[in-house]
């Protein structure tokens, strides 16, 4: 039975991801994110280790209720609340002002330059240089104020918005050498920080605009996408392994998890902080609707938390609404990111599931029609973000991490900055 349920789910990824790219519905938000969550689904089965529980039905219907809430919304939005005009192209991708654009990326990259100085001047070390990388990420995070901290770290931003130069302009090497000089530069420092959902978020931004820029056919994609999908299985292979091999000695993940490879079989090691990442993943979904159907709901406060944290520090009162749990309690103390659902389900508990995904495909909904409508510098990467967004539901509760609004808010100003008036 798991054999067939992987068989199942695995195939229909794949048709999924081929209608995301073929289909009258191309590069539509619901089936990326069906195609991201039957993989998913696929991948857990495997059940490697003895920690992991079994799905119960309630489960297994809980994950059907989410992708039939996220399928409502999207039709919902798009074709509903959408004017019936959609499909009217106005290409105002020619309204950017590349001078301006390049100024931005000049100023992130000095900008980050700077703060990566600070961030080494009280820290002391950068994570993948230390004894203990994983001690020393939590140690910075109370060292190194969170404004320098995401600064030093916006590589993440200046370079796609490179490449969306480089894809806009067509690349030369007498136009674009600083842009590729800034941008070695900038996965240098994000490797530093050995955070591989920092390198995979750029690889993947990138990704999509190349797709959503170039429309590439499949002899120009065969060119172009496997070295960056080289980078991407490469650094999140070996990121984690550097990073549990200096923290904890070899086979760690493998031990703690319960999970025996042989000694000798290094593409299983390799690939095993990908498993455990989506498969763990799940599990503390699992465990966090079992936990609060006992305990007390959070009522909005986790999904708060972005903010509360931020502005708690400047309006004192707000940090009475900042949330309290013990994520130990919830599952294992050494666990501590869910799908984009767990958050959710800590608010607001099994409902979580019926909603909470509506709202999030009309958004994604909204941002995909506006790129289709109005291809420009801000619709671009605000659906390549998105594609970002989609495929790490399964891997990451995002919506929790302050740089997301950070990013987010970063893109709009530069979308001002950088339009031309028309006439």
């Amino acid at each position: 039975m798991k054999v067939l349920l992987i068989i199942i789910f695995t195939i229909a990824s794949i048709a999924s991801f081929w209608q995301f790219l073929r289909s009258k519905y191309k590069l539509s938000p619901l089936l990326l994110m069906l195609s991201a969550w039957f993989i998913a689904i696929a991948i857990s089965q495997l059940h490697l280790s003895s920690l992991e529980l079994i799905w119960p039905i309630k489960y297994w219907y809980l994950i059907f209720v989410s992708l039939a809430s996220f399928v409502l919304g999207v039709i919902f939005v798009d074709k509903v609340v959408i004017p019936t005009d959609k499909e009217k192209l106005t290409n105002s991708l020619g309204m950017t002002d590349t001078q301006k654009l390049r100024l931005i990326i000049y100023f992130l990259f000095a900008i980050s330059l700077v703060a990566l100085y600070f961030f080494y001047k009280k820290a002391g070390n950068f994570p993948l240089f230390a004894k203990d990388p994983d001690a020393f990420r939590f140690a910075a995070d109370d060292q190194v104020p969170g404004l320098i901290n995401y600064c030093a770290q916006l590589a993440r931003i200046f370079i796609p918005l490179s490449f969306f130069l480089i894809f806009f302009q067509t690349f030369s090497w007498k136009k674009h050498w600083n842009l590729v000089f800034f941008s070695l530069i900038g996965a240098g420092s994000l490797i530093l920080f050995t955070s591989r959902t920092q390198i995979f978020f750029i690889d993947l931004w990138v990704m999509a605009l190349y797709l959503l820029m170039r429309k590439p056919n499949f002899k120009q994609a065969i060119k172009f996408y496997p070295f960056f999908l080289a980078v991407s299985i490469v650094v999140l292979a070996a990121v984690p392994l550097i990073r549990q091999y200096r923290s904890y000695g070899a086979d760690y993940l493998g031990h703690i998890t319960g999970i025996n490879i042989a000694s000798g079989n290094q593409i299983a090691k390799a690939f095993l902080p990908i498993y455990v990442g989506i498969s763990f993943n799940q599990q503390a979904l699992l465990r966090a609707e079992n936990y609060y159907q006992t305990h007390e709901l959070l009522y909005g406060r986790v999904s708060l938390d972005p903010f509360t944290n931020l502005l708690g520090k400047i309006i004192k009162p707000l940090n009475k609404f900042k949330s309290h749990y013990d994520l130990g309690a919830i599952f294992y103390s050494w666990w501590n990111t869910g799908t984009y659902l767990f958050p959710f389900v800590q608010d607001f508990g099994t409902a979580a599931f019926y909603f909470v995904p509506f709202i999030i495909a009309g958004i994604l909904t909204l941002v995909w029609r506006y790129w289709e409508s109005s291809p420009n510098f801000l619709s671009l990467n605000l659906y390549a973000y998105a594609m970002f967004f989609i495929v790490m539901t399964v891997y990451l509760s995002f919506t929790v991490r302050a740089e997301m609004y950070i990013d987010l808010a970063l893109l709009f100003v530069s979308y001002f900055f950088v339009s031309k008036n028309e006439g």
